[in-house]
């Protein structure tokens, strides 16, 4: 795969996963109390990413409705 650039506006979050397992993360810097909904969520996910309990959780949950899909497709 050949490497992708991402263009970011200031007010962006992302998180960039890794083949390795590792992940980065790109969250804007707040200063004052207003706190975007993207950054929030962005935050969040990158917090339960370092969480084992909580990325099976997810995982699992996501599994569930995949195959659940897939279930309703035949």
């Amino acid at each position: 795969m050949i490497p992708v650039n991402l263009s970011l506006s200031p007010w962006d979050a992302a998180i960039i996963l890794k083949r390795d397992g590792s992940f980065e993360t790109s969250l804007p810097q707040i200063q004052g109390d207003y706190i975007p909904e993207n950054v929030i969520l962005g935050a969040a996910l990158a917090y339960a990413l370092r969480d084992e309990n909580l990325c099976t959780l997810i995982r699992e949950h996501f599994e569930k409705e995949c195959a659940a899909k897939a279930r309703s497709h035949l």
